[in-house]
C-alpha cells in the first residue's frame, strides 16, 4: 500500500473511543488484529448512554446487548481467521476480569451497505456467544481476500475496562490476515491499445471521490468523474482524492499505460494430401502468423474452430495434434506476454486426399470364344488438373492420361496406376489383376434316377471357353439361378439347362432333353382328354408288365404295355372316383436291370 494509507491507519486508531458508541454504524470503527494484539477501551456506563444495542439486527445467542461497541474488519489475505476476545479491568490484561460477549455477521463486499439492519440478519450471522466468560473465541472459518465482517462486542458487567482482540492462528499454515485499510490504488496498471482500463479506487465509507489527470507537471480535475471507478483510455498518471466518514482525506496516484497489440498475419493455405496423416500440426503455422512482430517478443498463437468458439473463448485444446478434417477455415489470434490480443485471422485448410478406390482390385474383360473382348472398358478417374497419372501393364508404361482404355486383351496380367498430387507432392499407387472370362463353350448333362423311384437327378457340366478358371452358375428351364450344377427331383417332360459366367460374360444352353413319367390322374368321361390311364416306355425304360389294383389289393386289370390303357371299368361297369394302385415291371435300358415300381393314381369323374 501507499504511504498515504498508512496515515489513514494512524488517524483511525487515534480516533476517540466515542466512535464505538451510539447508534449502529453511526460510530462503527475498524480494527485489525494482524499478528499482534489490538487493545481498545470498552463501552460502559460512564462513557456511553446507550445501555442496550439497537433493535433490528439479529443478535443470535445474545439475549441482551448492554453497552455495545461496533467494529468492522476486512480480510487482506485469504485463509482461516480465529480470534480471542477478552475483557479486563486494565489495558495490560490485569485486574478484574469482565464478562464479554459478541456477535459477528458476514461476509460482505465493499459495495454492501453493512449498516443496513437487513444485512445484519440471521442468514448472515457467522457466530455469537453469550457465555459468562471474560474470554470468547470468534472463529470466522475460511475467508477470502476483500471480505468484510461486522462485529458487535457487549459489556455485560457494565464496568469500565479494556477489550483485547488477538488473532490466535496468525502465521500458521492456511491462516488469513486482516487489513482494515484496503482500498488504495496500484502503482501501475497496464491495458492494451484500443481498449480501456477500469481503475478501482473503492475505499470503505467513502463520502466523495475526485479524479485528476497529470498534465504539464500538475494534476487537472476530470469533470464529472465522482465515482469509485474511472474508465481510462489514454496513457498517463491519474490521481484520486477520497474523503471518508472519518473526516479524513486519502490521496493516491496510479500510472496507466497501454501495451501494443500484437499483429497476426494470415498464413498461406495449409494443404494436406497425405492420406496416412491422421492429425495436423497447426503450430507449424505459428511463425507465419507472428511474422509481423519483433522477434524478441514472447507470443502465443491460439486457434479456434469457428467464430462461435472464439466468442465463447473455447480454443482448440491441442493444436499440435488437430484431427484431420475436410477442407475448412479456422481462426487464429496472437496473445502477447502482457496479455494483449491481436485481431483474428483466417487459417485455410485444404484437404485433398487421393480417393481410396480409383482402381478396382480385379479388372474383368469379357471375351467371345475366339478371344475377342465384347467392348472396350475405361479405367481410372479424372481427379482434376492438380494430378499426374502413370499407367503400367507389367513393367511397361502405357499411358499418362487420367483414363485408360482397354479394347483388347493385354499380354500382361497385372495393371498398375501411380497418381501424384503435384501441389502437395503426394503419390499413391494402385494395382489390379486382369482376368478374362467368356461364356461356356458348351453344356453337357448327365441324367440319373427315374420317375418311378426317387425322381430324376440331372447333373450339368459347363465346358470352359477362353478361361479355364471361370466360375459358372446354372438354371433349369426358366427357374432361379443356382451355384450348384445338380438339379434333383426333376419332373418328367422336356427340359433345358443354361450355364452362365458369374461376372456376366455370357451364357450357353444345353441340348433339350425329355424325362418320362406316369400320369397322376385320369378322367374317363369320354371328352377325348385323359380318358384312359397307361404308362408308355421310352428310350430309357421298357414297360414289361402293368397291373391295376383297388385300395384293398384286388386285381382289376392287367394292361398290355402297347395297348390303349385302362378306361376305369371292371366287369363291364364303371368304378367310382378314388385312388387306385398299380404295379409296374420295367427294364432300364441303360443298365439292363429289371425293376418293379408300385404307386397310385387318381380316377376322377
Amino acid at each position: 500500500m501507499k504511504p498515504v494509507l498508512s496515515l489513514l491507519v494512524v488517524l483511525l486508531l487515534s480516533l476517540p473511543s466515542v466512535w464505538a458508541q451510539g447508534e449502529i454504524c453511526a460510530n462503527i470503527e475498524p480494527f485489525c488484529a494482524g499478528g499482534s494484539q489490538f487493545v481498545f477501551e470498552n463501552s460502559h456506563k460512564d462513557n456511553s448512554d446507550q445501555e442496550q444495542a439497537e433493535e433490528g439486527p439479529y443478535y443470535g445467542d445474545l439475549t441482551t446487548q448492554p453497552y455495545p461497541s461496533w467494529y468492522f474488519l476486512q480480510v487482506q489475505e485469504s485463509g482461516r481467521l480465529e480470534f480471542l476476545i477478552s475483557q479486563n479491568q486494565n489495558d495490560d490484561g490485569t485486574g478484574k476480569i469482565l464478562d464479554v460477549d459478541f456477535a459477528v455477521w458476514g461476509p460482505f463486499s465493499p459495495s454492501d451497505d453493512i449498516c443496513d439492519y437487513d444485512m445484519l440478519s440471521e442468514e448472515n450471522l457467522v457466530g455469537s456467544s453469550y457465555l459468562p466468560d471474560s474470554t470468547e473465541r470468534m472463529d470466522l472459518g475460511a475467508t477470502e481476500a476483500g471480505e468484510i465482517y461486522v462485529v458487535v462486542i457487549t459489556n455485560f458487567s457494565e464496568n469500565q475496562g479494556f477489550i483485547k482482540l488477538e488473532q490466535v492462528n496468525a502465521g500458521q499454515p492456511g491462516a488469513g490476515s486482516t487489513d482494515c485499510f484496503q482500498g488504495g490504488l496500484e502503482d501501475e496498471i497496464y491495458g492494451c491499445e484500443g481498449e480501456s482500463v477500469i481503475v478501482d479506487g473503492t475505499v470503505l465509507f467513502a463520502d466523495e471521490y475526485t479524479w485528476s489527470v497529470e498534465k504539464n507537471g500538475s494534476f487537472e480535475e476530470i469533470t464529472g468523474e465522482t465515482d469509485a471507478y474511472l474508465e481510462v483510455e489514454e496513457e498517463g498518471t491519474y490521481q484520486l482524492i477520497v474523503s471518508n466518514r472519518f473526516s479524513e482525506v486519502i490521496k493516491d496516484t496510479v500510472f496507466v499505460g497501454f501495451n501494443p497489440e500484437p499483429i497476426a498475419i494470415e498464413p498461406e493455405e495449409l494443404y494436406i494430401c497425405d492420406g496416412s496423416q491422421e492429425f495436423i500440426d497447426l503450430t507449424n503455422l505459428d511463425s507465419e502468423i507472428t511474422a509481423g512482430n519483433p522477434p524478441s517478443e514472447v507470443l502465443e498463437v491460439i486457434y479456434y474452430e469457428s467464430e462461435e468458439q472464439l466468442e465463447e473463448d473455447n480454443p482448440i485444446a491441442d493444436p499440435g495434434n488437430y484431427p484431420k478434417v475436410k477442407t475448412q477455415e479456422i481462426l487464429a489470434l496472437i496473445r502477447s506476454e502482457s496479455d494483449c490480443y491481436s485481431d483474428p485471422v483466417k487459417v485455410s485448410i485444404e484437404v485433398e486426399i487421393i480417393p481410396e478406390e480409383v482402381l478396382v482390385e480385379t479388372v474383368i474383360l469379357c471375351a467371345d470364344l475366339q478371344g475377342n473382348i465384347f467392348e472396350y472398358i475405361q479405367l481410372g478417374e479424372d481427379l482434376g488438373p492438380n494430378y499426374e497419372y502413370e499407367w503400367f501393364l507389367g513393367d511397361d508404361q502405357v499411358s499418362t492420361q487420367a483414363i485408360l482404355v482397354l479394347d483388347e486383351i493385354p499380354e500382361a496380367g497385372k495393371l498398375s496406376l501411380k497418381i501424384t498430387d503435384v501441389i502437395g507432392n503426394c503419390s499413391r499407387t494402385f494395382e489390379s489383376e486382369i482376368s478374362v472370362f467368356s461364356a461356356p463353350d458348351k453344356v453337357d448333362i448327365e441324367i440319373e434316377g427315374n420317375d418311378f423311384e426317387e425322381g430324376y437327378t440331372v447333373i450339368a457340366e459347363a465346358i470352359p471357353g477362353v478361361s479355364p478358371n471361370a466360375v459358372y452358375e446354372f438354371q433349369l428351364d426358366n427357374g432361379p439361378w443356382q451355384e450348384s450344377n445338380v438339379f434333383e427331383n426333376v419332373p418328367p417332360g422336356l427340359h433345358n439347362i443354361t450355364a452362365r459366367e458369374i461376372n456376366g460374360c455370357g451364357a450357353t444352353n444345353s441340348k433339350n432333353f425329355d424325362l418320362v413319367g406316369y400320369p397322376r390322374f385320369f378322367t374317363p368321361n369320354s371328352d377325348g382328354y385323359n380318358d384312359t390311364w397307361k404308362i408308355e416306355g421310352d428310350e430309357d425304360i421298357r414297360v414289361l408288365k402293368l397291373f391295376i389294383f383297388d385300395r384293398y389289393g384286388k386285381l382289376l386289370k392287367q394292361l398290355n404295355p402297347n395297348g390303349a390303357g385302362w378306361d376305369g371299368s371292371f366287369g363291364g361297369r364303371d368304378l367310382p372316383s378314388n385312388d387306385y394302385w398299380f404295379k409296374l415291371e420295367y427294364l432300364d435300358r441303360n443298365t439292363g436291370k429289371t425293376s418293379i415300381f408300385k404307386s397310385h393314381f387318381t380316377l376322377k369323374r
